[in-house]
């Protein structure tokens, strides 16, 4: 039978890419059940084939039990002292998902933050699918499955900075009669192209940190170098886009 009425659908949304806008830890503030479970909280622009399902979906994965939520949302932390989110916890389930989409991800997500801290996940740019994380059958013999909307895989900006790493400093180091301004605004211009043409703000935090970029205090120390790699209608963020 092919897709059409005779089909059911969970009303959920199934895959996506998904681009967390806002994080908190919080309970579920559209339901008036279980008012006292604690979740991360995640709202974003979720897209699927280039049309946006939803500009303001909210996906929440619960923390577990013994944790409770400081600094207004912004962290939780556990009664028992720990920092390890419990891996059968939706939040655990969520961690391992994203730690499976590689290396990279996961290096990218320690440089962030931890992951009791709400602000490690703004910003996430993930391609997600709802999946089946456990199976079990209930008391009155039903089978019980639980679904979660998981990441499958990541974009990674932190690795833009080691790309710069082998090529931007390589150019500036050998030099071969260049002017050393424009070889470094040449490499500035290559790091900027690694992101879309709305993510100036993610391209600055990047360029001018030396973990991401090697060259980070040399733009400093250039004035007019500087103002330009701030300015998002800049010259250089046009040659970049």
């Amino acid at each position: 039978m092919g897709k059409g009425s005779w089909e059911t659908t969970t009303g959920l949304i199934e895959e996506g890419r998904m681009k967390v806008e806002e994080a908190w830890f919080g309970p579920n503030e559209d339901s008036d059940r279980d008012t006292d479970k604690i979740y991360l909280n995640l709202r974003g622009e979720v897209t699927f084939e280039g049309e946006t399902i939803d500009d303001e979906h909210v996906e929440r994965y619960s923390v577990g039990k013994n944790w409770e939520v400081v600094e207004d949302g912004a962290e939780v932390e556990n009664a028992t002292g720990k920092n390890r989110f419990n891996e059968n916890t939706g939040l655990g389930r969520f961690i391992n998902a994203l730690v499976a989409c590689g290396d990279d991800v996961a290096t990218y997500l320690q440089k962030k933050g931890e992951a009791y801290e709400a602000s490690t996940f703004e910003g996430l740019d993930m391609d997600m699918e709802r999946q089946l994380v456990s199976e079990f059958e209930s008391d009155d013999g039903e089978t019980v499955r639980w679904f979660l909307l998981l990441p499958v895989a990541v974009k990674v900006k932190a690795k833009k900075g080691s790309k710069a790493k082998k090529g931007g400093s390589g150019k500036a180091s050998r030099g071969k009669g260049k002017d050393k301004k424009s070889s470094l605004r040449s490499d500035i211009i290559d790091f900027a192209k690694e992101f879309d043409e709305d993510e100036h703000d993610e391209f600055v935090d990047q360029v001018l940190n030396e973990d991401d970029f090697p060259n980070a205090v040399k733009i400093e120390d250039d004035d007019e170098l500087h103002a330009e790699v701030l300015d998002p209608d800049s010259e250089l963020w046009s040659e970049a886009h």
